[in-house]
């Protein structure tokens, strides 16, 4: 609770979990269990938490991954490549809540189907990469606010949201900045 009372940052690790089918990108998402006290049944990562202390962001990655969507510890091993970071701040009831999180990609076979480990999952789905960034677009409050970030940094880094985007500078900025800008109109 003093963490966001003054505004100290507090860390963690979000998953991107994708497959590959006949050349195109699929990004596997998880719908939030209706059971959770925040944004139930939003949209959010193959696997999310906060980084608890004495813990490498590595391992609290593979660690969320195998509790929450079942992945395998060979896969996990094998394909989970960090992919930067995503920062943002915004002020809540009791403060300023000051975020960072590590941002993961992880390549699952084609036949991997995530399976709920934790409760904290009603469901996965997979979505064509295109159609979860049009989601973005056109649904964003059916996002968990910080995955939607998220995914955002996926798509740019994908390549999904072009450099020619009139709005690519600042939202990139953005994702990396405490404070986010009123300069990206689209997002």
């Amino acid at each position: 609770a003093a963490v966001v009372s003054f505004g100290v940052p507090s860390y963690g690790c979000h998953v991107n979990g994708f497959t590959r089918k006949n050349g195109d990108v699929y990004i596997w998402l998880a719908k939030r269990a209706l059971s959770k006290p925040t944004y139930p049944g939003l949209l959010d990562q193959i696997a999310a938490g906060g980084l608890p202390a004495k813990t490498s962001l590595l391992e609290n990655a593979k660690r969320e991954a195998a509790e929450e969507a079942s992945i395998p510890r060979d896969i996990l091993d094998g394909n989970l490549r960090a992919a930067g970071c995503v920062s943002y701040r915004y002020a809540a009831r009791r403060g300023l809540s000051t975020k960072t999180l590590a941002v993961f990609d992880l390549e699952l076979p084609e036949d991997l189907v995530p399976i709920n480990g934790d409760g904290e999952v009603d469901a996965f789905m997979l979505m064509k990469a295109e159609d979860a960034v049009e989601s973005l677009r056109s649904r964003l409050y059916e996002w968990k606010p910080n995955s939607a970030l998220v995914m955002l940094d996926f798509a740019m880094r994908w390549g999904y949201i072009p450099p020619d985007d009139p709005d690519y500078i600042s939202v990139s900025h953005d994702l990396r900045s405490y404070s986010a800008s009123s300069r990206s109109s689209v997002w």
